[in-house]
């Protein structure tokens, strides 16, 4: 008699999602999107604050003794929320971690320590201090993190994402290393994917270099339902927004390089370049 072979069984993606937390309205959004996202992958929740004392030394009225404290008492507010992300939700693991250092550095350093797989994060949390000294903490993260970053606005609720927009530059790229994330979103919601080329107006055919690429990609997405859409244009963001209206997207990925459509994107004026991930998710993956 023949007995059938058992497939492996699929593994959740996202095993450790890391959440880096300042108590603020914007840092609890991008909380309860993560926890809304391990309900459904069955993630620990790692929630991080990371604190720099000398950012405060430009305000006097900042510095006080309890300062030396805040450590004891940042713990005390982590553990205040933990036990109410735990309250609404009994079945979730929760961890939670303080420390001293640049928020950027600790975020990257604790994500390698702890082997993270996603890395959640509100928009301007880091508060008014924190982004005329140190620059934006998320700007700076989604830029130097080797863990795939998702992007929350303080406006943006979690909403399964049927809809993904991969703005794609057909530049070459590990497949498997760098999508695997975005794929096992897709999966997880059995999402359309629409592959998005913005190009400007200069360039008239795809280059040799990215005909093949195209290829490629389009043999790995195998299996998830996805579809290519080119748009000439010399502003990336406005078409961006223009195609997440049209196409009623969902979230938006996008692959950060230095040479790269992810970089023109930073060459643009902030209050342009931030403008779409204010209205859907930004993924962010990393070469």
């Amino acid at each position: 008699m023949k007995t059938l072979a058992k497939e492996p069984e699929a593994t959740a993606p996202f095993k450790k999602m890391l959440i880096p937390v300042d108590f603020s309205e914007i840092s609890n959004n991008a909380l309860e999107y993560a926890i809304q996202l391990a309900k459904k992958t069955n993630s620990a929740l790692h929630l991080l604050h990371a604190y720099d004392l000398q950012v405060f030394m430009y305000d006097p009225t900042q510095v006080s003794p309890a300062e030396y404290d805040r450590e004891k008492e940042i713990l005390h507010e982590l553990e205040k929320l933990k036990k109410a992300i735990l309250l609404k939700n009994p079945g979730l693991t929760v961890v939670h971690h303080a420390t001293l250092g640049v928020p950027v550095d600790e975020i990257n350093a604790y994500s390698k320590k702890e082997r993270i797989d996603l890395i959640v994060i509100g928009t301007q949390g880091a508060g008014y201090i924190q982004e005329r000294i140190l620059g934006s903490t998320t700007s700076l993260l989604i830029r130097s993190a080797k863990t795939p970053v998702i992007v929350i606005d303080k406006e943006v609720k979690f909403k399964n994402p049927k809809q993904i927009v991969l703005a794609a530059d057909f530049q070459k790229t590990d497949h498997k290393k760098v999508l695997e994330p975005l794929k096992d979103l897709a999966k997880l919601y059995n999402s359309h994917i629409c592959v998005l080329n913005v190009y400007p107006h200069v360039q008239l055919l795809p280059s040799l270099e990215e005909i093949p690429e195209g290829f490629r990609l389009d043999y790995y997405l195998k299996g998830i339902e996805h579809t290519f859409f080119s748009l000439e244009s010399n502003q990336i963001v406005q078409s961006i927004n223009q195609f997440i209206t049209d196409h009623d997207i969902d979230m938006v990925a996008m692959i950060a390089r230095k040479h790269s459509f992810f970089s023109r994107l930073f060459r643009e004026p902030l209050t342009t370049k931030m403008s779409f991930h204010s209205r859907v998710p930004l993924l962010v993956l990393h070469d």
